[in-house]
């Protein structure tokens, strides 16, 4: 469930903050872009258990896409 959105200087799209307390799904900061092009089922399994072992480490996993690349790519707050 979405818990806020906004908008980053820089980015393509805006930015979704989803706040679910289950350590399966969030909390993760996920970017439209991003959103959009996560199609393919491994990579988004992928993506999901990088986002829990840093939440385990305290930290928050933000999804973002570089549009002139056509990638994803995961940073940490």
């Amino acid at each position: 469930m979405p818990a806020e959105t906004r908008i980053r200087r820089g980015s393509y799209g805006q930015w979704v903050l989803y706040g679910c307390r289950n350590p399966q799904c969030g909390p993760t900061e996920i970017s439209t872009g991003a959103r959009r092009n996560l199609r393919e089922p491994a990579r988004q399994a992928e993506l999901r258990a990088l986002a829990r072992t840093s939440r385990e480490h305290g930290k928050l996993p933000r999804l973002g896409y570089d549009g002139p690349r056509g990638e994803i790519y995961v940073e940490f707050d």
